[in-house]
């Protein structure tokens, strides 16, 4: 019985369990790539993430940058806007006191040619008259309040 069971455990060994330990074998290796083929796919996987967080961080801060550019450009522009405009203001009132100086120099001008007349009016009213003194003052006098009557 022990011959027996030696060989059957022998043609058992021959038969069964090679193809068995070979299809065991088999089924290890395929686990093993499997595992090393996940573990593969894992760190590419994790590595792909980094890649897109730091491409993420890197978009983020080209955005922050451009806000701040615009910005400040945007800064910029309304300095100079406000300058063009305090320029404008300045030279607008240099224009205007210039004009205004300009017509009162006008203003006054025909002021003394009225005068000028009303005195040659009064000189030829006095001549023509040859009045007596008290006469000639009071035509001094009426010539006078008519040049303070004028407007001024």
């Amino acid at each position: 019985m022990l011959v027996s069971f030696l060989l059957l455990v022998a043609l058992l060994k021959q038969v069964a369990f090679k193809p068995l330990l070979n299809a065991l074998d088999d089924r290890r290796r395929k686990i093993d790539e499997s595992i090393k083929r996940a573990e593969s796919d894992l760190e590419e996987a994790s590595n792909l993430r980094a890649e897109y967080a730091a491409e993420l961080q890197k978009a983020r801060q080209e955005a922050h940058e451009l806000i701040v550019n615009a910005t400040k450009v945007g800064e910029e522009k309304a300095q100079e806007i406000i300058a063009a405009a305090q320029a404008d203001a300045l030279r607008l009132k240099e224009k205007a006191v210039t004009d205004i100086k300009r017509e009162k120099e006008k203003a006054l001008e025909e002021l003394r040619a009225h005068v000028v007349g009303l005195s040659v009016l009064a000189a030829q009213k006095i001549i023509e008259k040859n009045l007596d003194e008290n006469t000639q003052r009071q035509l001094v006098d009426e010539v006078i309040g008519e040049v303070g009557k004028l407007p001024c």
